[in-house]
Order: structure tokens, then sequence, then C-alpha cells
């Protein structure tokens, strides 16, 4: 080995030259020297032959050709790649697991040879978690050899004694460090001795290395256990149904995520006919520093266990123990007490085997390396678990109508199921049973207006807010009516408790009119019809349809700010503190069963809608209107009676319509209503069918007709338009003549004086 050579190559400042010149001289060494110790010990250690070979040499190739990059150069320009080299031997025979058994590595530097078990922390770090696995490795330590060197990727503790490394281990722990560690030779450049000399010290620091290399390698197998444990979880992909409470639901699932470098998640959804309930997120952490398997029910974890519990021999019984804390409240110990029991008892009455604060998941079998049940029904046990725990805990709420439960909490809302002759709510949202509904009313939407209003709401499992613009008549809040409705399987005119229309105060300035207040002057919190229906959602995990009508005549972002902040942190919102108000909760968290829906018009009473609503919500506009399907589906009576009246609003309607000015449903139906009027009156006091047309128009199409030069066309058609008509003596006439010479003198024009 020419290690003048060598550091000549290690030395080189530019960098992709450096590299270049390690790849061609210096790795090839460290091969053949690897290859030698090989051949000539195979027989005494068969284990070398099956060990997988890692070098530096793919690092080095991407940092040569990045260096020569424009584009990379100058971020390469200092960088120490190339300044080392090295060859190692890795373990790959445990499942997803793989761990270093020998290292060569000259490093320029640190101008030494280095013949080495490298590891990273987390062997270490779990053989120091408890008492036992501490007299364990401090066994291993006490057999490794006085003359193995121990130096760690610290720079203020580049070298250990074996008699040190325990102290150290137990400060990077309360110090949340993770540092490597190197096992073995250390040789100085000049000290290296000739190459047959020098593999029978390979060898030799091979054979004192095996204590530390049999520790690494029973952690590799343990690591690969629990991750076989987490990968039968997570290959379990089918959507599958529970049963909470004497009700069932649907779980379905979304792909493995990975979160960090050791932890990975699956996100999995409780659905009840169509509505989200609750998310389940099942978590796999792969070193913290054992294997976890956790369950999150809505961001908060409920369930943690770690995985070598099942480890063992034959068949290992998986029983999880769960506590409860709560911290910062009177009576905290009574009140943690209380929730273990409560627990208990309800997993106990969902078929759970329950000792003491333990219930029963499934039995591993360590010998055929899988679960005695088949892992969806041992999965189903744990989200059930998890969802369980949940909603004692008051996290979250399932509805509890067909088992005798344990007592609700009580935010002050009447139970609407306390009445047995009470009529029953079933929600659903299949669509096509949505449109089948929707078109048996005699309101006129479009199916594509009922799927894109479905889709709004919907699409976003944990956020429901839409927005309604459109002009006036077109029947904005009435398909909120009619979509809820329909959801719920009722008529279009049924009495809906899980619909609430709220409308918008101009005065509203602050969460307080969403979410109340606490008053101190009358020691009581005031509450609120939005904060009534979300308790009302929470308590009884319905959907619930909340239409803020008019939202606009208020500035939305200073009212609704902490909805919006609410639904996109998924944080709760703190409504008081007082601990003596018990029909309010003291934190509110936005349910996942909560729909709103806000319906705008814009005119000069209203205010603008700022980004940050904006970009929280889909905004739907309904201006379209079919009046050929409107008058399709109206009374029989207005057909026989109006049908030339009905074609002269039709064409007025066309005439608007090319200006944005036309009228919607509401105005159609209520000209029509008054024209019917008309005609039911005796002969002698009605008015004449035109004459009623003519009078109609004025009084409730004309008013809402304003604007600068861009209407003068309009005016003079709609001028003409009216006096072949109605002729000359007509009051639609009269006011359009007027509005015309408004708009010729002051260049603009309204109806009104």
């Amino acid at each position: 080995m020419n290690i003048t050579q060598i550091e000549e190559a290690l030395n080189i400042p530019e960098t992709s030259l450096r590299c270049q010149r390690v790849l061609d001289e210096v790795q090839p060494v460290l091969r053949q020297l690897m290859d030698e110790f090989k051949n000539k010990y195979a027989n005494a250690a068969p284990e070398l032959l099956d060990y997988h070979v890692h070098t530096y040499e793919a690092t080095l190739r991407t940092t040569m050709h990045d260096a020569r990059n424009p584009k990379y150069a100058a971020s390469k320009q200092n960088s120490d790649i190339g300044k080392k080299a090295f060859v190692e031997f890795m373990d790959k025979k445990y499942f997803q697991t793989e761990y270093g058994v020998l290292s060569l590595e000259i490093n320029g530097i640190e101008k030494r040879m280095k013949i080495v078990l490298s590891s990273n922390f987390y062997p270490f770090w779990e053989a120091i978690r408890t008492q036992g696995n501490t007299k364990e490795l401090t066994g291993v330590i006490e057999s490794i050899s006085d003359d193995v060197l121990i130096q760690v990727s610290d720079k203020d503790t580049p070298f250990l004694s074996k008699f040190e490394l325990l102290p150290y281990l137990h400060k990077c722990v309360d110090e949340k460090r993770k540092p490597w560690l190197y096992f073995g030779a250390f040789i100085d450049f000049d000290q290296i001795p000739g190459r047959e000399e020098l593999v029978d010290l390979v060898w030799n620091t091979w054979i004192k290395l095996e204590p530390i290399r049999v520790f690494v390698r029973k952690e590799a197998s343990s690591h690969a256990l629990s991750l076989q444990i987490l990968e039968l979880f997570n290959k379990h992909q089918d959507d599958f149904s529970i049963t909470l409470y004497g009700k069932n639901y649907t779980v379905k699932f979304d792909e493995l995520q990975e979160v960090k470098a050791n932890d990975r998640r699956q996100m999995y959804s409780i659905f009840d006919k169509g509505q989200l309930l609750a998310k389940i997120a099942l978590y796999s952490f792969l070193r913290e520093p054992n294997e976890v398997i956790g369950v999150k029910i809505d961001g908060r974890g409920q369930i943690y266990s770690n995985l070598r519990a099942l480890h063992g021999s034959g068949k290992v019984e998986w029983s999880i123990s769960k506590s409860f804390y709560s911290r910062g409240k009177e009576n905290s110990a009574d009140m943690n007490k209380a929730l273990q029991s409560k627990a208990m008892e309800v997993l106990t009455q969902h078929g759970f085997q329950v000792s003491g604060s333990s219930f029963y998941v499934g039995t591993w079998d360590n010998d055929s390396i899988n679960f005695v049940e088949p892992i969806a029904d041992v999965k189903k046990r744990l989200f059930i678990a998890g969802a369980l725990l949940a909603d004692c805990s008051g996290r979250v709420n399932f509805p509890k109508d067909n088992i005798e439960s344990l007592p609700e909490p009580d935010f002050g809302l009447e139970n609407s199921n306390d009445d047995p002759n009470e009529e029953v709510f079933q929600h659903d949202f299949n669509l096509s049973a949505i449109l089948s509904n929707v078109r048996e009313s005699p309101f006129t939407y479009p199916d594509a207006i009922i799927r894109d209003f479905h889709l709004n709401l919907t699409s976003l499992e944990d956020k429901h807010f839409v927005i309604l613009n459109g002009i006036s008549g077109t029947g904005k809040t009435r398909l909120c009516l009619l979509y809820a409705n329909a959801v719920y399987g009722k008529t279009y005119d049924a009495m809906n408790p899980y619909l609430k229309v709220i409308p918008v105060r101009p005065d509203w300035t602050d969460s307080t009119s969403l979410f109340g207040y606490y008053s101190a002057l009358e020691k009581r919190y005031v509450r609120t019809p939005f904060l009534n229906s979300v308790l009302q959602a929470i308590q009884e995990g319905k959907p619930m349809f909340i239409v803020l009508d008019e939202m606009n005549l208020a500035r939305v972002e200073y009212y609704l700010s902490d909805y919006l902040s609410a639904i996109e942190s998924r944080q709760p919102i703190r409504l008081h503190t007082e601990s003596h108000i018990t029909d309010v909760p003291q934190e509110l968290q936005i349910p996942h069963n909560l729909y709103v829906i806000g319906t705008i018009n814009v005119d000069e009473t209203t205010h603008s809608i700022s980004d940050k609503v904006l970009d929280r919500a889909f905004v739907m506009t309904l201006s379209d209107v079919d009046l050929d399907q409107f008058w399709v589906q109206a009374e029989s009576k207005y057909k026989t009676a109006l049908q030339e009246e009905w074609e002269l609003l039709q064409e007025l309607h066309r005439k608007l319509r090319r200006y944005d000015l036309h009228f919607g449903y509401r105005t159609m139906n209520e000209m029509l209503r008054k024209l019917y009027a008309n005609v039911e009156l005796d002969p002698d006091i009605r008015m004449e069918q035109k004459d009623a047309v003519d009078r109609v128009i004025a009084e409730k199409v004309l008013p809402k007709i304003r604007g600068d030069e861009r209407i003068d066309s309009l005016l003079s058609d709609l001028i003409d338009w009216t006096s072949a008509v109605f002729g000359d003596g007509s009051e639609s006439l009269h006011h359009l003549l007027r509005m015309k010479g408004e708009l010729d003198r002051y260049g603009a024009a309204q109806f009104w004086r």
C-alpha cells in the first residue's frame, strides 16, 4: 500500500479531481484488501462470504459529476467528500434491516486507517432503556478487549474507553443526541504495516469485535421482527366495518406516508354513510428507540404499544394497558380513575377481554411470524379500542342510540332521542339518492348544480365550507334546505332539526357573534344559535348544516376568524376559563360533521370577501335561471291561466339575461302568483292581462335595473319592447323613458328618483 500516493490523492484541493483520484486509486486498494481478508479467513469465518459489500464509490461519483456541473460547482468547492474512502461489509439478512459488521476506512482528514464496526445510536439507546437491558449491555462491554478503541461522531468526545461508554450513552439520551459509534483499531498513516501483516490485523480486530457484533446482530434481529409486525398492519389496506355503541361504520384508508425518517403514518377515516366522524392515524414508530405502534384519533394519541413485548418463543398474547392523565385540573386523580373505569367498562360492553387496566388485542405467534387471528380482526380491534378510548375521554363523540350507554357530557342540549315517537332522522350522503330526492321537489335545480354542491361540501372530509354567490332569487338558501333534507331522506318542506338558517347581522364584528361569550355581570355563558348547533353536532354526531344567510352583510373575516383558523389547524377554540360553567365546554373542537354554507349577494349594502376567507371555501355562483324547466314544474293552474303572460315575462328575461340583469326564480314565482291572483278577480274589477304584466314588471323587475352607459342599449331595447307590447300609456315605459333621460344627462341611471 503506497500511503504517500494515497495521501496525495486525498489532499487534492479541487473536489472533482480529488473524487476522481480516490475512485481510481484509493477505493481499489481497499476493495483488494477486503477481498484478501475474506479469501484468507473465509474457512474460519464462513459468514464473510454472505455479507454485502458497501462502498463510498456512488457518493464519490455523484460529487465528482456535480462539481463539474456549473449549476452545483460552487456548492461543492469546499466539500470534504473525497477526503476519505471506505469499504464495508453489511449484513442484510434481516427483514428491512441492515447493519455494518466491518469497515476498512482511510481518512485523509484524521490521517488514519480504521478497521472498525460502526453502528448508529439506536441499539445502545434501546440497551440502556431498562435496567435489564443495561445489565446485558454491561456484560457485553466488559467482554470487549481493552485494546479495542471506541470513537464517536462527537467533536468534543472523539474517543472513549469501554469504561466511559455507559455514562456517555446516558448523557446522550439526556441531551437528546444520537451520535454514531465506531469500535475497532485506529492506525496512524505512518504506522500502517505491510499488506500481509495488515490483513492479519484485520482478522485480529474481527475476532476482538465479536462481542459487539453479536450484540448488534441480536438488536438487528429484534428490530427486524418488530418491522415484520408493522408490515402486516401496513400491508392490510382493505376497507372494513366496525361497530361502535351498536352502530355500524365504514373505515377507509389512505396511502402510507413517511412523516419523518423513522415515523410512518397511515390515515383511516370512520364514515357513517358518507359522513366523516373521526380520523384514525395508525403510526409506525420504527426507532424511538424501539418499535412502537400508535393510534391517534383526530390528532390525539390514544394507544401506544411497544412491539417488542410480543417477542419471545411460541405464542404471546398482546394486551395493551391504558392510563388517563388529566393535568392542571382539580381532582385530576379522581378524574383519571373515573375515566379508567369508564373506558374498561365500555371496552367490556364491546366484547373486549379486559383485565384491570389492560385489554386484549390479539395473539402473536413467533414460530409462524404471524398473528393467530386474521390481521384484519387484530387491526379492527385496535381501531375500535382507540375510538372508544377517545370517546370516553371526550375527544370525539360517537352516537349511542342503540346501546345503554354511560352518561354523556351535558352541554345543555335536549336529548332528541328521548321521545320514542319522535321522527327518526338517518342521514345518507349517497349522491344518487340525493339527486332522486331533489328531482321529486317542485324546485328547478339541474343535476349538475346538485352534484357540484355535493362535491364542494363533501370532498374535503374534515372541512365543509361552501359560499353560494349569485343574483337574488336564484334559490341559494333554498338549495341548502333542499340538499340538507335530501341527505336525511326527507321531503323538501320537512322540518329538519339538523339544519339551521342563521341570518347574519351587519353589527357582527368578532367571533362572539358565532361562539358567544362569558358574561361576567350575569355569571353565565351567553350562547348563540351557531354555538348551539355546533354543540348539537358534537353531542349527536349527525351531519349538522348551518346556513349563514347573507353572510357578507358584515365583515366575514372578522366574525368568522376563529372558525376559519379552527378548521384549518384542527385546533380547539378557547371559549372561556370558568370552571363553574357546565353547559358550555371551555374548549370547542369543530367537529367533522359540521357543514357551513354561506350565501352572499353583491350590492351597496354588502362587504367584499377577503382572500383569507375565499382560500378556505368553495365558491359557487348560482346565476343561471332555467325558466323552461321552471315552467314545466309550475302548477297547472298557472299554465292554464297565464300562458300569454308567461311568454311576455320569458321574453323580458331573455333581454335582461344578455346584460346579467335578469331575475331569479323567486321573482318569477311571485310575479306569476300576483298575475294569477288578478285572473281570479271578478271580471269587472280585474286588470287586463297586459296591464297586469306591465304593472308587475314595473314593481318587481325595473327597480333592480341600474348602471352607467353600459345599459344604454338595454334601456333602448326595453323602451321599444314595452311601447310595442303595452302601448304609450305603459307604466314600465314611463319609468324606462325617465331612466334613459337620466342616463343621457348624467351618465348613470337607476329606477329610484
